[in-house]
């Protein structure tokens, strides 16, 4: 059971507006990419505190964990006037992209909480959507779950298993299988 508090959607939407706003200068941040700094970023924060950033519910997909009410919350923040969210072809695929149209309200966040989104910003800054995907399907907490499935932010305190070839390539056959 969890021991912090109930996800918290206006916080949830400030950090996507800060992700958001922090990578409009890296071509390669789409919503695919926006998911798994989220992700790692709260696994970061959980790692050094205990503590999530915003006790979001993650489900595991085929391209990685993904925010699991993504959808609403970018249509709330659109119909707030906060962000705009463009659709354009990246390479001969389709990337939905956020744009910040207001600042962000950092009261939110503490300064751990910015550092470890600032620490997933760098790691993944200019690294494609699908190398990410890649780098998340690594992950333990990706692999304690079924497709669909919630992934247990505690998963954060797994040791990490031994990423072999073969664990790779049994990794994509699954995701090419459920794509």
């Amino acid at each position: 059971m969890r021991s912090w508090q109930p996800a918290n959607d206006d916080k949830i939407k400030e950090l996507m507006l800060y992700v958001a706003e922090q990578t409009e200068t890296d071509e390669t941040v789409g919503s695919t990419k926006l998911n798994k700094i989220l992700y790692f970023a709260e696994l970061s924060h959980m790692r050094r505190t205990g503590e999530p950033i915003t006790g979001a519910e993650y489900q595991k997909q085929p391209q990685g964990p993904t925010l699991r009410h993504m959808r609403p919350l970018v249509r709330d923040l659109e119909e707030e006037g906060s962000v705009k969210e463009l659709e354009r072809d990246y390479h001969g695929m389709s990337q939905k992209r956020l744009f910040a149209l207001r600042d962000v309200n950092l009261d939110l966040f503490s300064g751990a909480e910015i550092a470890a989104v600032n620490g997933i910003i760098r790691q993944f800054w200019g690294k494609t959507a699908k190398e990410v995907s890649e780098i998340s399907h690594e992950d333990p907490g990706w692999f304690a779950v079924q497709m669909g499935e919630d992934i247990p932010l505690e998963m954060a305190f797994v040791k990490e298993p031994e990423v072999t070839d073969q664990v790779r390539n049994r990794a994509r056959l699954l995701a090419e299988k459920n794509s």
